[in-house]
């Protein structure tokens, strides 16, 4: 048969069709929609804490948006870490999301074997929410405000201990950043969490401590606890008659915890933005923002670039604070 004649034509036509069927496949499934397979969203805690609480109200709502489940997965241990690691053994697609707290720039600085790059190996969603905290003491603490608890410091130097939830956490930070801004000696006395801390705060074990507000709050309007200054440089809204640390004398400090979302760092662009609408659109939930505001949580909803620049200011104020302090992980 000649190669113009209609049954070599036929088949000629097959071929190509066929070559272009095959070489359109891959790009179908390349664009095909996300997320088409359940998403899971690690956290590197343990279950019932905030980020717990926030993670679990923030998959619900991005569930239900974009049309498949996003399930939270608790994974403590080693300070994020263990968690933390869940993107570098998973591929970059996605599907595996990570929700670190402020330790995910503060680790770094405080371990000297810390095994991420936080900037090369992440790629930022958005913050999900800001903690703050409150300086607290006992509602029967002879000091009244920041101002009498530094002369009480300084009238019997070492007298005074603050309580935290554990070595290099953001509340230990600040105990340590204040008392050396207010140039007192204070010993640092680390709990296993902020339960503990509490409870020997109220029985005068240690005498103040720099509490998270999601702990702290409730307690506050009850009674059970007194706040004297919030550590960031805005006052809370939820406590708006409470002075910032920085309207009591100390200008520029500022210590504010943050949780936010990241996937791996090579993840593609229109999955990280696609993962960021969704976010996005839960954070802007009438009932979802009530329930933060009501735990003490500030809703975040930045764009990634803009969370990509805190981390990186983060990283870089940490590391020079944590030097200067000289805290190191037991």
């Amino acid at each position: 048969m000649e190669p113009n004649e209609p049954g070599a034509r036929l088949r000629r036509r097959t071929l190509l069709q066929a070559a272009a069927i095959g070489a359109a496949c891959p790009a179908a499934w390349a664009q095909a929609p996300f997320p088409s397979r359940p998403v899971r969203i690690v956290v590197p805690f343990a279950a019932g804490g905030p980020t717990d609480l926030m993670a679990r109200a923030v998959a619900k709502a991005m569930g239900q948006s974009m049309g498949q489940p996003f399930i939270v997965d608790n994974k403590p241990g080693g300070g994020g870490v263990i968690g933390m690691g869940e993107i570098t053994r998973n591929p970059p697609d996605g599907y595996t999301l990570v929700m670190p707290s402020i330790l995910a720039v503060t680790n770094p600085t405080l371990m000297p074997n810390y095994p991420f790059d936080t900037v090369k190996d992440f790629s930022p969603i958005t913050i999900v929410g800001f903690i703050p905290h409150a300086l607290v003491v006992k509602p029967d603490f002879p000091a009244r405000d920041l101002q009498g608890l530094v002369q009480m410091a300084k009238e019997k130097p070492g007298s005074l201990s603050y309580a935290s939830s554990g070595v290099g956490t953001s509340a230990h930070l600040a105990g340590a950043l204040f008392a050396q801004r207010a140039g007192i000696q204070a010993t640092h006395v680390p709990y296993r969490g902020a339960g503990p801390a509490v409870q020997d705060l109220l029985g005068g074990q240690v005498q103040f401590m720099f509490l998270d507000m999601s702990s702290a709050l409730s307690q506050i309007q009850a009674g059970k606890l007194r706040a004297l200054a919030v550590a960031p440089v805005n006052r809370f809204a939820g406590l708006p008659q409470v002075p910032t640390v920085a309207e009591q004398g100390y200008p520029g400090f500022d210590v504010h915890g943050w949780y936010g979302l990241l996937v791996a760092g090579d993840t593609p662009a229109p999955v990280v933005d696609r993962l960021y609408q969704g976010v996005k659109a839960a954070l802007a939930q009438p009932d979802l923002r009530a329930m933060f505001r009501a735990q003490g949580i500030e809703p975040g909803g930045m764009p990634p670039a803009e969370y990509a620049q805190v981390i990186r200011k983060d990283l870089a104020q940490w590391k020079k604070t944590i030097a200067e302090l000289g805290i190191k992980m037991d």
